[in-house]
């Protein structure tokens, strides 16, 4: 029997054959067809699923990770250049200049979920961070007692002395005559409880506070000459080192993490830091 006597009988187009042939013919194709399709389906539920995700990693990426990490970089870089400066408004308010600042608590409630994702993923890192600060409070509360200890009434009425004096030798705008004066222990108060002894000039402007620290500095430092501030000096200085040792922890920790979502998603270094495209583009101008 050869492959024509199947569609052929005795002469005769065998349509019964060829009707079984062509059913499995067109079955195969259509099996062939919707696994195709099935597959395709599914590789094009893959992407929008990868790509869904790979913007939800983005986001903590762009939102937390990265902006964290500049974040401990620059208070890396305060604490080791000593930077860390605190200061009180005449609102009553007060802060510390350039760094620390909380992380973790401020930045969860400013972020949302993208930072909850992060610190809900990686739990070590909501530990460190509460660790962070707790010595951020810790700081808080020493310069705040050398606050006290420093700002008494005596230095009060000595600074109102010593303003009427250097004023008194100065003319026109070299005098210390703005508003923030009329309360001289705000402003150099500050400059004694963060042991000021170098202030920078801005180029070409006449700053008289600085002409007045510069010239009743060494007094009036000597209103820190108290066994308690010398004790409260040292407990900061223990405190900055170990925030130093536990931002870096954390900088590491988050570059790891980082550079693992890069790879694994791909993302470009724009992607990661925007910043970077901005200031590229600012430098092209």
């Amino acid at each position: 029997m050869n492959g024509t006597s199947i569609f052929i009988n005795n002469g005769q187009w065998n349509w019964d054959a060829t009707s079984v042939i062509s059913n499995i013919i067109l079955v195969t194709v259509l099996v062939v067809i919707t696994a195709w399709y099935t597959r395709e389906v599914r590789r094009q539920t893959e992407l929008m699923v990868q790509d869904r995700e790979r913007n939800k990693i983005l986001e903590r990426v762009q939102d937390v990770l990265t902006p964290f990490i500049h974040f401990l970089k620059e208070e890396i870089e305060a604490i080791e250049h000593n930077k860390i400066k605190w200061s009180r408004y005449s609102t009553g308010m007060c802060h510390f200049e350039v760094y620390p600042s909380k992380l973790l608590h401020a930045n969860i409630k400013e972020y949302g979920d993208a930072a909850r994702d992060v610190f809900s993923k990686f739990s070590d890192l909501n530990v460190k961070f509460s660790s962070h600060d707790t010595l951020h409070d810790k700081l808080y509360a020493a310069y705040a007692t050398i606050e006290r200890e420093v700002k008494t009434l005596e230095l009060e009425e000595r600074l109102k002395v010593l303003v009427n004096k250097f004023n008194e030798s100065k003319e026109g705008v070299y005098k210390l005559t703005d508003v923030p004066f009329e309360q001289p222990d705000i402003i150099f108060g500050n400059f004694i409880i963060n042991r000021e002894y170098h202030i920078e000039r801005s180029p070409d402007s006449n700053q008289p506070n600085i002409d007045f620290w510069e010239e009743y500095r060494d007094e009036l430092l000597r209103f820190r000459d108290k066994p308690q501030v010398d004790k409260l000096d040292k407990e900061i200085e223990g405190l900055l080192r170990q925030l130093n040792e536990l931002d870096e922890e954390l900088l590491e920790k988050l570059e790891k993490i980082r550079e693992r979502y890069r790879v694994k998603y791909n993302f470009t270094k724009y992607e990661i830091d925007p910043k970077l495209k901005e200031l590229v583009e600012w430098l092209a101008v």
